[in-house]
């Protein structure tokens, strides 16, 4: 191996290292919620978001408007603020009070006054991370926004579907077409001047050891390669995390051309060195101006307020307005101490305080009685299926449960009529079986004409739905598209409604019935049997089965928005869960499968019937599936069952309506969600999993009646029929993580909106079926737009890190985080707050990050007397 060969190796270490600051970006059709700061949650939660404040300009924490809000609100409680201030800032407030006019004044009322009426500590300002930012700094250019500008336009162009030249088969490539072409385009060379073309003509063909000759023109030093790489990578980390999926999750299924890491580094660092060995000559700083997005965002205190002016606001919120210099002097000390960081990570310890005493307080209940249910409904644990499930539970006897949407069956489905199949499970599950649908035995006019419905609508809408996802805002083209479109665009305007995929009763799955051993399912016996059995056991169903047993799917039906697969079930990759729930039925009802599940100790009665529903988020809507498949003996429960669901979607959507901006009281709740699912101009057709708080892990004893506001991941749980813990860990280690990366993305998607968000949806440009742009260049935005966590006032998420509750003896607990990494990282970092208790009649406990439980106190007292 040469010299240069080993130093390609070294480099390839080295860009992996600097490429754990990104997460990576799947493709905008299926979306997948991730904490953005993935590659960092082996360290803590403060230090990681120290980094994201280093290298993004990022904040990381809650701002103060949030804390104000949510004590108005009755959200927390002053005790709870007090405490936080305590807990985070022991060293200014512990011990330090002043006497004034008789008023006892202690140093943690004084800094929690200010965070509720001051301003905002300034964020520092993020020091040059690359060397294009040390040239600005240094001469007052701006090299390094017109280099981001121009390599976000070339990824979009070299992304571009059937671009000749940049397939998606292998690293390397997108770098290759760029170099070939870039040479003769005058826009880069009236920036880079016209030595670009002699640069890129010497410049390495391999994009490795281009890296390599950038960073020497460059004068980066070996040690200081790290760092360099990830500067350059932080300029841009929506198209670094586009190229990191490309490097590490894409299939070989996934045609789209790609970009790799290396790629993007060697076309921004060939650009960026010749672009400022060309300003160096002083002739190209007039066209080098900055670009949406560029610059890290720098925050500080406003309108010039002193820290005199925020120390007399706080003296006169305690009303003492005269208190004399010693007492100014103190109050300003004190107001000013504390870092943009220390402040943000006390409101954040507020905020969470408060919202963790009312769970508690809601779940100190007895439980609510309950008879003999005649179905058990198990919904996905998307925290929109908690309404619907406290509603159905009071439209009849019915027991609902909890599991991850995909309900154990990882599979490839492909829809009647269709030559394509799709992954339908959780990214981190490749499926191995594909499942057709087809018609039932004598359903062969009907399932014709549903192929011939689907293919007939897909033509019309092709349009619609191809410009939803092309370079261009969706509310432009209801402009400067109304007169080709028309009297569809109209009827769209005038009269939305809902356009979701039905599902008759005509057609069921069959899989591949002609290979030998294999069921109506795909799966083989044994497969079959272990995926009943690990639901079955892992929702804590072993026993007490009713008549009818229900695996509900969800999905959310949407027009003209890129963003849609946001909404569908993160546990099935994006897309709508009615397949897998109709697999997962096919497999309990199968005879062969009961009988060896009985051998197992799961008992089904031949009187238990298994059948799949699907529940469409946005418009509160529950479909039973294949009920022509359903034994003539349960068809009045399925019946019954389906008028229920209706009542039940009512009232959730009645529900919704209330935090839904525009609704209105007066007309139909049922006709106003669907009118806002399927109009086009909607921003928010729902609110998604917006105001996600906390996952769940227990009976549903724990929280049956309660009104859960539509925040909490249930995950349902029988710890009497888990004594070695392998369903807990299979909860904790799987759904548990998938839901703290949902968490993670709202979060920072509200307190970080430049930064990890996709901003205003109304100025989204669509790119090439990847993600979308804000105006018309710069980085691919990555996260959740604005409309998502927001209502246009404020911020309708409330930021704080997922609280996990468990009911399971501790030390089963302790067993399951010792041996798995992940789990050490996300509660010891304080990732995730870890609450548990042993039984109903115990005391629930908090888990500290060196791993010691400690009670929890009755908050009551500090929870009343909310500020107003």
């Amino acid at each position: 191996m040469s010299g240069l060969s080993e130093e390609a190796a070294r480099l390839r270490v080295d860009l992996a290292d600097a490429a754990r600051l990104i997460a990576p970006v799947w493709p905008i059709d299926r979306f997948v919620a991730v904490n953005p700061l993935l590659g960092l949650v082996e360290r803590p939660f403060d230090e990681a978001v120290a980094e994201a404040r280093r290298w993004f300009g990022a904040a990381g924490y809650p701002g103060d408007a949030p804390l104000g809000r949510a004590l108005r609100d009755g959200q927390v409680a002053v005790g709870d603020l007090t405490a936080a201030v305590t807990a985070r800032l022991p060293g200014l407030v512990e011990g330090s009070r002043r006497d004034v006019r008789g008023w006892r004044v202690d140093a943690a009322t004084v800094v929690a006054t200010d965070l509720l009426h001051g301003v905002g500590a300034a964020v520092p300002r993020v020091d040059p991370r690359c060397a294009a930012e040390r040239f600005d700094a240094a001469h007052g250019t701006a090299v390094a926004p017109a280099v981001d500008g121009e390599v976000g336009r070339w990824c979009a162009l070299l992304t571009r579907p059937g671009h000749d030249g940049s397939p998606g088969d292998g690293p390397g490539r997108a770098y290759a077409r760029w170099r070939q072409v870039v040479r003769h385009e005058r826009r880069a060379r009236r920036l880079a001047g016209p030595g670009l073309t002699l640069a890129v003509e010497e410049a390495p063909e391999a994009p490795d050891e281009a890296v390599l000759h950038a960073l020497e023109r460059l004068g980066v030093h070996p040690t200081e390669r790290v760092d360099e790489l990830r500067g350059q990578l932080a300029r841009l980390p929506g198209w670094a995390g586009w190229a990191k999926w490309c490097d590490d999750w894409a299939g070989p299924e996934d045609v789209v051309p790609r970009i790799s890491l290396m790629d993007l580094v060697a076309i921004r660092l060939t650009y960026e060195a010749e672009v400022l060995a060309h300003a160096r000559t002083g002739r190209a700083g007039a066209g080098l101006a900055p670009t949406v997005h560029s610059m890290p965002r720098v925050s500080g205190a406003a309108g010039g307020v002193t820290p005199r002016d925020r120390a007399r606001a706080v003296l006169a919120a305690l009303a003492l307005d005269e208190p004399g210099e010693e007492i100014f002097g103190w109050a300003e000390r004190l107001v000013t101490s504390p870092t943009s960081a220390e402040r943000g990570s006390t409101v954040l310890a507020a905020l969470e305080a408060g919202h963790q005493a009312r769970l508690l307080r809601l779940l100190d209940r007895p439980p609510a009685p309950v008879g003999s249910p005649v179905a058990q409904v198990v919904f996905c644990i998307d925290v929109r299926s908690e309404g619907m499930r406290r509603h159905l539970e009071e439209a009849g006897p019915y027991d609902t449960l909890g599991f991850a949407g995909f309900f154990a069956t990882p599979i490839r489905f492909r829809p009647v009529g269709s030559v394509e199949s799709y992954p339908s499970a959780p990214v981190l599950i490749e499926p191995d079986v594909e499942i057709p649908e087809r018609g039932a035995p004598g359903s062969e006019a009907a399932t014709a004409q549903r192929v011939e419905r689907r293919q007939a609508r897909t033509t019309a809408e092709r349009t619609v739905a191809s410009l939803s996802h092309a370079p261009v805002s969706m509310f432009g083209i209801a402009e400067a598209g109304g007169w080709v479109l028309g009297p569809r665009a109209l009827v769209r305007t005038l009269r939305p409604r809902a356009r979701g995929e039905r599902h008759p009763s005509t057609v069921v799955v069959v899989g591949r019935p002609d290979v030998p051993g294999v069921g109506l399912t795909g799966f083989e016996l044994e497969e079959r049997v272990l995926v009943a059995e690990t639901a079955l056991r892992t929702m804590g169903l072993t026993g007490g089965f009713a008549p009818l047993v229900v695996f509900c799917g969800h999905g959310s039906t949407t027009t003209a928005n890129p963003h849609a697969a946001a909404l569908d079930c993160g546990a099935c990759g994006g897309n709508r869960g009615a397949p897998n729930a109709r697999v997962a039925a096919a497999i309990c009802n199968d005879p062969l499968v009961r009988d060896e599940l009985r051998a197992r100790g799961i008992d089904i009665p031949d009187g238990s019937w298994f059948v799949a529903a699907e529940h469409d988020t946005a418009t509160d809507s529950v479909t039973v599936l294949d009920r022509g498949t359903v034994p003539a003996t349960h068809g009045a429960l399925v019946d019954q069952l389906a008028a229920d669901l209706v009542r039940a979607g009512s009232a959730n959507a009645r529900d919704r309506l209330r935090r839904l901006p525009g609704a209105r009281r007066s007309r139909s709740a049922e006709r106003q969600v669907r009118a806002r699912s399927g109009d086009w101009a909607e921003p928010r057709p729902e609110w998604g999993l917006a105001r996600n708080a906390a996952f769940l892990v227990g009976s549903r004893d724990l929280t049956r009646g309660l009104d859960l506001d539509g925040r909490v991941f249930l995950h349902s749980y029988d710890t009497d029929a888990d004594l070695d813990g392998t369903a807990l860990e299979t909860i904790l280690t799987a759904p548990m993580v998938v839901a703290q990366w949902i968490n993670a993305q709202y979060y920072f998607s509200t307190v970080d909106p430049d930064v990890f968000g996709a901003g205003d949806k109304t100025l989204h440009n669509p790119i090439n079926g990847i993600g979308v742009l804000v105006g018309v260049g710069g980085d691919l935005r990555a996260g959740l737009p604005s409309q998502s966590v927001e209502d246009g006032e404020g911020p309708v998420h409330e930021p704080v890190r997922l609280l996990t509750l468990v009911e399971a003896p501790r030390d089963r607990i302790d067993g399951v985080i010792a041996r798995n990494p992940i789990l050490r990282h996300l509660f010891d970092g304080a990732w995730v707050r870890l609450v548990a208790r042993d039984a109903p009649d115990t005391a629930w406990c908090t888990r500290l990050p060196d791993g010691a439980w400690v009670p929890i106190l009755n908050r009551q007292a500090n929870s009343e007397g909310a500020a107003s």
